[in-house]
């Protein structure tokens, strides 16, 4: 497992990435892409893989502004377009970020626990199955 675990921001990574590589091909993007993520998270490792732009190829730079925002760029002619999360997805983001948090602070045997886990995994399930268009929102980018 290249990010060490499942959570909510690799998954929100992971659609946008392959969101926006869809869309850029689509459009007529050609060439290496290359992508700017606008939040220093687990986000970026979602997008590393779905969109195949890794620090270790050169193709990634991540700018922490904390927004959860992706450029992605194709090399042969400077095509681009950005990806953003939708506003429910948004709400789920950050849903999910609050139930891990409070998930973090139980012990393993609180009773609350198991209803905390359960809504986690019915947003990740969310994730992986809602179609792209409710999860991100994508539009020609002329400049970040």
């Amino acid at each position: 497992m290249f990010h060490g675990h499942i959570c909510g921001g690799s998954l929100f990574g992971a659609r946008m990435g392959h969101a926006a590589k869809e869309a850029l091909r689509a459009a007529g993007g050609e060439g290496k892409l290359h992508a700017t993520v606008f939040d220093l998270s687990c986000q970026v490792d979602g997008v590393q893989v779905s969109a195949a732009t890794t620090c270790g190829n050169k193709a990634l730079i991540v700018r922490d502004r904390d927004e959860r925002r992706l450029v992605l760029e194709a090399e042969g002619n400077n095509q681009r377009v950005k990806a953003t999360l939708t506003p429910k997805a948004k709400k789920l983001a950050l849903r999910s970020k609050e139930l891990a948090r409070k998930t973090r602070k139980l012990s393993e045997t609180s009773p609350e626990r198991p209803a905390l886990e359960l809504e986690i995994q019915k947003i990740f399930a969310w994730l992986r199955t809602a179609p792209t268009v409710e999860v991100v929102k994508i539009t020609p980018d002329a400049g970040q």
